[in-house]
């Protein structure tokens, strides 16, 4: 009796272990997934950023990130809100609004979106992704 006992332990162990490994190293999201979409340079595509401090829903993946927002012009509702991966080709005047949150700037970009892992519960029209971006530049 013992014995089963301890083996259904070390199985639900076991089974609870690889599922969080598994969800920790999920190559189908983050800013290192497969490309879902690409945003080409031609689109024009004009978005505001801002830097976050505050986690989306308990998510702490969104907090102290820059994040765009896009709206698309027919539709009000439809809002996108893209996660920048690569801070590192964002100019000194995006990179300033780390030290006053309060404040945007509106952007032309240009990237390949890849899927967020911490799924945000929103409207179905808003959207949540990663940006990989390919060109920024401030208007």
């Amino acid at each position: 009796m013992k014995a089963k006992i301890l083996l259904i332990i070390i199985i639900c162990v076991s089974v609870y272990n690889t599922s969080c490994k598994k969800e920790k190293h999920n190559a189908d999201c983050g800013c290192n997934a497969p490309t879902r979409v690409t945003i080409p340079d031609s689109t024009s595509l004009i978005g505001t950023i801002q830097y976050n401090t505050m986690a989306f829903q308990g998510y702490n993946s969104y907090k102290n990130k820059y994040l765009i927002g896009y709206t698309e012009p027919d539709c009000g509702n439809c809002v996108h809100i893209m996660v920048v991966c690569n801070n590192s080709i964002l100019p000194q005047q995006v990179l300033n609004l780390k030290n006053d949150i309060n404040q945007s700037l509106t952007v032309k970009l240009a990237g390949h979106l890849k899927p967020i892992c911490d799924k945000v519960f929103a409207p179905a029209d808003y959207t949540y992704e990663n940006i990989l971006l390919t060109k920024i530049e401030v208007q």
